[in-house]
């Protein structure tokens, strides 16, 4: 595999973030570091994806927003969702809503999204593009090891995995609240996308 070029910039990732940095709570610091992720999770979806109409745009927006509300709580899915579907509304793009949907809810799957499945292309792309992030590298899904670790290294995204991440789960157990970041259908059922991923 030969990866694209990193994309060091990303105007569409920068403007949604931008919009919507209430949801850090006054952590500038942690919010820095989930914009770093939402920029090697697109450049590594990048690497994956079959290139397409509007895919760029796709991975930066659903980037932007799949962990968003990781910052109130572990069942992040579902406002992630809300949100993106508001801004997707607001912005004219809402015919990408559902494929959005899944790449946000399905980001944490464990097994693979399988082909046969609605808009699987960019919806496993991205699943991929999260865990070689999440996993620090040592899963690449065949991206070379030296562009993986290009792209890490010019995104830190450490404060978000080190402090934000934990710190939700801390308060998540407090609350004895589920983690629903593991459940992708019941999230597309509350976001009100039930049945898009069949």
């Amino acid at each position: 595999m030969i990866p694209p070029e990193i994309l060091r910039s990303l105007p569409l990732v920068d403007e949604i973030l931008g919009s919507h940095r209430q949801h850090c709570h006054g952590d500038d610091e942690g919010y820095d570091a989930y914009k770093a992720h939402a920029y090697r999770v697109v450049n590594f979806a990048r690497a994956l994806a079959p290139d397409g109409p509007q895919r760029d745009d796709k991975l930066a927006i659903a980037a932007a927003f799949h962990d968003l509300a990781a910052f109130d709580t572990l069942d992040y899915l579902v406002p992630s969702i809300e949100a993106q579907d508001a801004w997707l509304q607001e912005t004219g793009r809402e015919n990408w809503s559902d494929e959005l949907a899944l790449m946000v809810a399905e980001h944490h799957r464990l097994s693979r999204y399988r082909q046969t499945r609605a808009h699987a292309p960019l919806v496993e792309a991205f699943r991929r593009a999260d865990l070689v992030d999440v996993s620090q590298g040592r899963i690449r899904f065949g991206i070379p090891r030296s562009y993986v670790t290009e792209v890490r290294a010019a995104f830190d995204a450490s404060v978000f995995f080190k402090r934000v991440v934990p710190s939700g789960a801390l308060r998540a157990v407090r609350k004895f609240q589920l983690p629903g970041f593991l459940l992708p259908r019941n999230a597309l059922v509350r976001s009100g996308h039930e049945g898009i991923d069949r």
